[in-house]
């Protein structure tokens, strides 16, 4: 019996134990997890950083002049500045799920404060959002009930406060419906984070904007995907690909090996970011998709535009042409999922 009571001690130790292996860079107050080691395929962890890295500091590590942040905490002129403050928070990390958060601040002619949230599938480096978790009807009725919940609780807080719903029609017709990008998930739980719905005044009210949703709550709504990284299945996750956007693309334009990366916006509006992989630096995209069609400009802040990028994208893969602004230059843009 103690011999079978210490095996199950060793084995529960195990497999509590972070399934990646995270190392913190600090410079000033700003901190930036990078991944060191999975115990797995290299390949997962190249993904998962370059992603992180490419949207959080628009700089790939061993590319720094002096430190990975340069780029991020820049101060370029514009109204916000560069980055000032960066707090990350390791919410699960196990073979399923690695679920990161971010409290970022940065300081211009203004400042500002706000939150970011990647959830990645530990098998093959996915972005995963909420949509790849659910049937297509379950989906449908997941967010009716965060809709619901979540207006219910800013309304409780807000009469507390005394404030009229009024004066936060934007927050309370927007919750639970702009910020659903903005989760993590920990346990048998999703934590749906509206703070960055608010203003920077609003925030003076020290709202509690965090809802949190426990797997009795969705459980039935859950696809195949979506059991798995609750644990509820043996499935292997590495054979399920999110389909939904932003993800890591690479590939080529021109003769240039490149990064890239799309993240939706709002309607047909989005950003981006790619880079040139010997450079490791990352060059500013906005535009729109519509259709299919993209139209994108390369965006250097006060600068303006550099170049256009238009053609079509799929589910896995980007076709388009790159065209120089100023000259008659333009080369093959090709990129496919990572």
């Amino acid at each position: 019996m103690l011999l079978v009571f210490i095996l199950l001690t060793s084995y529960k130790a195990i497999s509590q134990s972070p399934y990646f292996r995270i190392k913190t860079i600090t410079h000033n107050q700003l901190h930036f997890p990078v991944i060191t080691d999975a115990g797995t395929n290299r390949s997962v962890v190249e993904k998962i950083n370059q992603n992180l890295q490419l949207s959080e500091l628009e700089l790939l590590n061993g590319f720094q002049t002096k430190n990975i942040f340069e780029k991020a905490s820049y101060n370029d002129g514009t109204i916000y500045g560069g980055k000032t403050d960066m707090t990350d928070s390791i919410y699960t990390n196990n073979d399923r799920i690695l679920s990161i958060g971010f409290d970022e601040a940065s300081s211009g002619m203004t400042t500002a404060y706000w939150t970011r949230y990647y959830n990645f599938n530990s098998g093959n480096g996915d972005l995963i959002q909420l949509s790849d978790l659910f049937t297509s009807s379950g989906y449908k009725i997941f967010l009716r009930h965060v809709e619901n919940k979540s207006t219910s609780k800013l309304r409780s807080q807000l009469k507390e406060n005394d404030q009229p719903d009024s004066t936060w029609d934007e927050v309370i017709t927007t919750i639970g419906k702009l910020n659903l990008d903005d989760f993590y998930i920990k346990g048998k739980t999703i934590f749906i984070d509206g703070d960055n719905l608010l203003s920077k005044g609003q925030k003076g009210f020290d709202l509690d904007m965090l809802v949190k949703f426990d797997l009795t709550e969705f459980k039935e709504y859950l696809n195949d995907y979506g059991k798995c990284v609750f644990n509820l299945n043996n499935n292997s996750i590495a054979k399920y690909r999110s389909k939904s956007l932003p993800q890591l693309f690479s590939g080529s334009l021109g003769n240039q090996p490149i990064l890239l990366i799309i993240r939706p916006l709002y309607r047909d509006s989005y950003d981006g970011i790619y880079c040139f992989q010997k450079k490791g630096k990352g060059i500013n995209l906005k535009g729109t998709i519509h259709k299919a069609n993209i139209k994108f400009v390369e965006w250097k802040g006060i600068n303006g535009n550099y170049a256009h990028i238009t053609g079509k994208i799929k589910q896995d893969s980007i076709i388009a042409n790159w065209k120089n602004t100023k000259t008659t230059k333009h080369v093959q843009l090709t990129a496919y999922r990572k």
